[in-house]
C-alpha cells in the first residue's frame, strides 16, 4: 500500500522550500529594480536641471543636405 501521508508531507516541504526561494528571489528584484530607477530618475534630474553647456558649436541647427 501507498504511503500517502510521506507522499504529501514530502510534496508539502519541497513546495514551501520553492516558494522561500521564489519569494527571496521576487523579492530581491523588486529591490534592485526600485534601485534601479530611482538612480534613472536621479540622473535624469541632474541632466534636465542642469544648464546646456554641452552644445555642440557645430550644431547651428539648420539642416544641410
Amino acid at each position: 500500500m501507498l504511503d500517502y501521508k510521506a507522499m504529501y508531507y514530502h510534496l508539502a516541504g519541497r513546495m514551501a522550500t520553492a516558494i522561500d526561494a521564489l519569494e527571496a528571489t521576487t523579492n530581491a528584484l523588486v529591490d534592485i529594480t526600485e534601485k534601479l530607477k530611482l538612480a534613472q530618475q536621479a540622473t535624469e534630474e541632474m541632466f534636465i536641471s542642469s544648464p546646456d553647456d554641452d552644445v555642440d558649436p557645430l550644431d547651428d541647427g539648420s539642416v544641410s543636405e
